[in-house]
């Protein structure tokens, strides 16, 4: 059996550790035998030996004794020795005393900056607070609105996110959950840190609110209901509609089609779309979104005033909406709240009326191109990757979409190249998505959906579908609604990269006549400890304050924990859906609010007792979302995250070689991965960073099992693990596409770069320009050549 080693740093949890004073030399460990001395080595002169476990602020009782003596000893070869910004100490590094007898390295030898690294912590979860807070808000905001208007302070009836329109609502939040935030209808909100900077600014000049501008810098926001004839004509949902979705989205003037192709695959599942929004009343303009960010529910207060802009070439009304659109607009307005809401959490400002230079973001960080994978895992809170279809064979891939299709979103691209060449006209300025996966008469065939007006199949559809299943009425959604057939070898043929979103935190959001679930939803013994371990017991306002109340029951009398309730707290919690039915997974989220670099790489633990097999794992490592932070316009990339599983042999701190599962390693906010548990066992889950300067300022990871009494924990890595060729059967395999990848194309020491430029939707600006300007750049380009 041979033993490799997996790349971690030596063992850092060792007593005691070897310091070099000045002048002094560093020596290995002594081979003289038992109670011999080594005359080779003053050992009292050149080493000092420091116990990690005799810290100042100790739990004893007894008065703390004077310090012991100073003693000399040989130094032994204990570990690598950290400095304070994580990175380790060069070998022969000179240390100095300080006034307590404390040694630290000289500055000449370290000179970087302070890891703030905080550790890692299980993150309480606050939906059902969110939840019971949206109740709250929208009746008090409700109630405010029709008392200003009984005075004549509100003449229209509706709300405005003003506290100059709307003071005092003394609407907080709690610790877990936000507050309102102001969001006035004014281009403070709108552009990047406030501020319009049109040298570097990307916005399209249809992007630039200039409707009525009221001479103070700002122009002047409209509400959606001024764009219908009559105000009772808006809804925020088509509720008449018998359809089995909610419609077409259409992109607005900003460069965010990666989002408009996450709305659009949500629309294709009318109960996920409802989830959108925790309540709303549109006779107010009262509307409550629910997002998801960085392991945790948002709640998010908007009205309806959205910027105006100049049409573009597909508008035909002299000022339209910024934003999204539904193809039903305006009398359903969804789509272009939920994208108000999400420019609304990545809008940072300390003053809704003052510029401040601690303003950051705003509704332009949504502009300049983005991840569909991030806006998926944002609106639904699921688990969102990619992976192409050159990776896998047709009938696999069949195989995989038609297994996933209930509780799973994918958004497609077509293959430009594969399309052009054989002549097939697909639409890449629309998004496609996968709507049902389907074995009729001997054959695989898929449903899609494309975004644009009309449909663009190719005509694929008329080629190898047959009329039985096109027709069929047990498949309601018809061609002129944008759906099309088409034989799982043509959509592996012309299609090229695959978004998937596990909806983890959905519940059953299906459409009729899809596969049964994989497994059945199951449920905790009915014991009161573990239904609120387990979430069953979802709490009240009144008793938010007990969130830590099964932790206090588990300190015994002697201030000792109940190893019990460890292993309780240590398991994931099933939560209640919005339609009063547990969801199938058991959710665990952590959190490190500090700084992560390669010396601090987090590494995760899930233990999956043998009863509890089959079991599916689908996890989640994300970074910060640097849009949030922007302070001048650009698109910030994200650090690369390569996550890979192991499974634990029976050696302590040994491992397989054999890789269970591994993410992609690309320029991403989240990496993804997914396996499937049939023997019980512990497997680790490393996060790897690039190699050089990358660090990750505040990581979150989540974790998702189908089964109950699996266990998680997260930390630092700490110590080096083996690896060994293992001769068992593999205990858990590979559940997800997402990560794979042809060896040709794979680079194990770097990551896998992405052209930010094209990893979107095609843009009219990747097309040759025309015209008299369009001419004279390129005459100047060519004087400059000569």
């Amino acid at each position: 059996m041979s033993v490799a080693d997996a790349g971690y740093p030596k063992d850092l949890l060792s007593d005691t550790r070897k310091y070099q004073r000045p002048g002094g030399r560093l020596k290995g460990p002594s081979t003289t035998g038992p109670g011999h001395l080594d005359d080779s080595v003053d050992v009292l002169g050149e080493t000092k030996v420091v116990d990690r476990k005799a810290f100042p602020a100790s739990d004893r009782d007894d008065p703390p004794a004077p310090p012991p003596p100073k003693k000399k000893i040989q130094p032994d070869d204990e570990g690598t020795l950290f400095g304070p910004d994580g990175m380790p100490l060069k070998e022969g590094a000179t240390m100095i005393e300080d006034e307590e007898g404390h040694l630290k390295p000289k500055v000449e030898d370290h000179q970087k900056v302070e890891m703030h690294d905080q550790g890692w912590f299980h993150a309480e979860s606050n939906r059902y607070e969110q939840e019971e807070l949206a109740k709250m808000h929208i009746v008090s905001i409700c109630d405010a609105v029709r008392q200003r208007q009984g005075v004549g302070l509100c003449r229209d009836g509706r709300w405005t996110n003003s506290p100059h329109e709307f003071p005092d609502l003394g609407l907080t939040g709690t610790v877990l959950s936000n507050a309102l935030v102001p969001f006035p209808p004014n281009d403070q909100q709108y552009y990047i840190c406030g501020k319009y900077d049109s040298e570097e600014s990307l916005l399209r000049p249809t992007a630039v609110p200039n409707f009525a501008h009221d001479g103070h810098g700002s122009s002047t926001w409209l509400r959606l209901v001024d764009f219908a004839q009559h105000a009772d004509a808006v809804h925020l949902f088509d509720e008449f509609s018998s359809k089995s979705h909610c419609g077409r989205v259409y992109q607005g003037a900003l460069d965010n089609g990666y989002f408009v192709e996450a709305l659009q695959a949500i629309s294709l599942r009318p109960k996920l779309v409802k989830q959108l929004f925790y309540a709303w009343q549109a006779r107010r303009s009262v509307y409550i979104a629910r997002l998801y960010k960085h392991g945790t529910w948002m709640r998010v207060e908007v009205d309806d005033y959205v910027p105006v802009g100049r049409p573009g070439r597909n508008d035909t009304d002299v000022n339209v909406p910024i934003c999204c659109r539904s193809e039903h607009f305006p009398n359903v307005i969804w789509p272009s709240l939920i994208e108000k809401a999400y420019a609304k959490i990545h809008t940072l400002r300390l003053s809704p009326s003052a510029v401040s230079e601690e303003d950051m973001g705003g509704w332009e960080a949504l502009n300049g191109g983005g991840k569909v994978e991030d806006a998926l895992a944002d609106l639904t809170g699921g688990v969102a990757g990619r992976f192409y279809t050159q990776d896998v064979s047709p009938d696999r891939l069949f195989i995989y979409i038609h297994d996933l299709q209930r509780d799973t979103l994918f958004v497609c691209r077509p293959n430009p190249t594969t399309c052009e060449l054989q002549g097939v006209r697909l639409n890449p300025y629309y998004p496609y998505a996968v709507n049902r996966a389907v074995q009729w008469e001997g054959g695989l065939y898929l449903q899609l959906f494309c975004g644009g007006p009309g449909v663009y199949d190719g005509g694929l559809q008329d080629i190898t579908v047959p009329y039985t299943l096109s027709r069929n009425e047990k498949y309601p959604e018809r061609r002129e609604d944008g759906f099309f057939w088409l034989n799982a070898e043509d959509f592996h043929e012309y299609f090229g990269t695959i978004f998937e979103c596990r909806l983890v935190n959905s519940g059953d959001v299906s459409l009729p006549e899809m596969p049964p679930p994989r497994f059945e939803t199951i449920r905790p013994p009915p014991s009161e400890l573990s239904l609120m371990a387990s979430g069953m017991m979802a709490p009240s306002m009144g008793d938010m304050g007990l969130a830590g109340a099964p932790h206090l029951a588990a300190i015994t009398d002697g201030g000792h924990e109940d190893m019990n309730a460890m292993e309780i707290r240590r398991r994931g919690v099933q939560h209640v859906g919005t339609d009063g039915q547990p969801l199938a997974w058991y959710e665990w989220v952590f959190a490190n609010p500090g700084e992560i670099v390669r010396n601090n790489e987090p590494e995760f633990v899930v233990t999956v007792p043998q009863h509890a097999v089959p079991c599916e794992i689908v996890c989640s490592i994300e970074q910060f979302d640097p849009r949030m932070l922007m302070k001048s316009p650009g698109r910030p990339q994200a650090v690369p995250i390569l996550c890979k599983v192991y499974e634990k042999v029976n050696i302590e701190n040994t491992y397989s070689d054999h890789l269970v599962s591994r993410s992609n390693w690309i320029p991403v906010r989240d990496a993804m991965v997914a396996f499937t548990v049939t023997r019980g066992g512990e497997y680790l889950i490393v996060a790897e960073l690039p190699t050089g300067t990358s660090h990750v300022e505040r990581m979150i990871f989540r974790c998702y099992a189908s089964q109950p009494y699996v266990m998680v924990a997260a930390h630092k890595m700490s110590r080096k693990h083996r690896l060994v060729e293992s001769r068992a059967l593999p205990g858990a395999s590979r559940l997800s596409l997402v990560g794979l990848m042809q060896p040709d194309g794979l680079d194990k020491d770097q990551p896998v770069q992405i052209d930010c430029q094209y990893d979107a939707m095609r843009k009219p600006e990747f097309d040759l320009e025309t015209g008299w300007s369009a001419l004279v750049k390129e005459v100047n380009q060519d004087c400059a050549v000569m």
